[in-house]
């Protein structure tokens, strides 16, 4: 996705709030700010896709300052913890579910979860999800019939790209009823130190993720999304030999909205933005659950 005009003041505004955050003394986060504002200059006029120039400011910063990587890797702890303590809440409401309204039910909770994004400057992630108020959300883009309909039979081999550290415990709600149908998830987390808040394997084996899962990789790139002239080859393979994508957030609709990788993808996101509704075509705080074929 090519940037918009909010994007420089929203990923600016994001990389001083964590230098400003981070265990800096006022010298140093005077330094990492300048960095900031310098990168991103340069970012911005020699990167043309919004994610190239996210990643490449937020790695810039991050690398010389790993005070900002402890300042996340303690959010991302928080987070899980939190999710963690909704799941009965959710579990008891989905219990007595089945077949499609079970499926719509996980899709919702799972799409949910993308609030806790803190990668957003207009957007300020809860501090935990009540299961009153995911009820409550409402779908812009609907294609969970149609997913449900490629899924429902089994055999398939799913690759999931998991978002933020705490989102990826309401994704294993989904998960559980996508591997009950008799398909294979493989979980995919970004690469040490990760970017943001968002899932490392570290962080996935913290919130005990691989027993949800059928096998779990990381990208071998800490990048926003999955660029696919800087993530490993390993992680390549295992996108060919995939059936479908599972797209979790912002960053990776961003990107792959506009990648040809030649099989299915399901984007489920919550736009939190204005550049991202408006692509979408779709309002701000509602659910996407969107079925991209090819």
């Amino acid at each position: 996705m090519k940037p918009h005009r909010e994007c420089p003041l929203c990923i600016v505004s994001v990389r001083l709030n964590e230098v400003a955050s981070a265990n800096l003394s006022n010298e140093d986060a005077l330094e990492a700010s300048r960095l900031v504002l310098e990168t991103s200059a340069r970012a911005f006029r020699e990167e043309d896709e919004l994610t190239r120039i996210a990643s490449r400011i937020f790695m810039t910063v991050s690398s010389k300052y790993p005070q900002v990587v402890e300042y996340y890797r303690v959010a991302k702890r928080r987070s899980i913890d939190a999710a963690k303590a909704q799941l009965p809440a959710i579990q008891s409401v989905l219990r007595g579910l089945e077949g499609f309204d079970l499926f719509k039910m996980a899709v919702k909770v799972s799409i949910a979860g993308n609030l806790l994004d803190m990668g957003v400057a207009s957007h300020k992630p809860p501090s935990n999800l009540q299961i009153a108020s995911i009820m409550g959300m409402r779908f812009s883009i609907d294609n969970t019939h149609e997913l449900y309909s490629m899924l429902k039979s089994g055999g398939l081999r799913l690759l999931w790209l998991f978002d933020n550290a705490g989102e990826a415990i309401f994704d294993t709600v989904l998960i559980n009823v996508i591997r009950g149908m008799g398909n294979k998830v493989t979980g995919v987390a970004k690469a040490e130190p990760g970017f943001q808040n968002d899932l490392t394997v570290g962080d996935a084996e913290y919130a005990g993720l691989r027993n949800q899962l059928d096998d779990l990789v990381d990208t071998g790139y800490s990048g926003s999304s999955i660029h696919l002239d800087k993530v490993s080859g390993e992680f390549l393979s295992r996108l060919k030999e995939s059936d479908l994508i599972v797209a979790k957030g912002m960053a990776h609709f961003e990107y792959l909205s506009e990648v040809n990788l030649g099989k299915p993808i399901a984007f489920l996101l919550v736009p939190k933005c204005d550049p991202v509704a408006r692509v979408l075509r779709a309002e701000r705080g509602t659910l996407i659950a969107m079925l991209r074929l090819s």
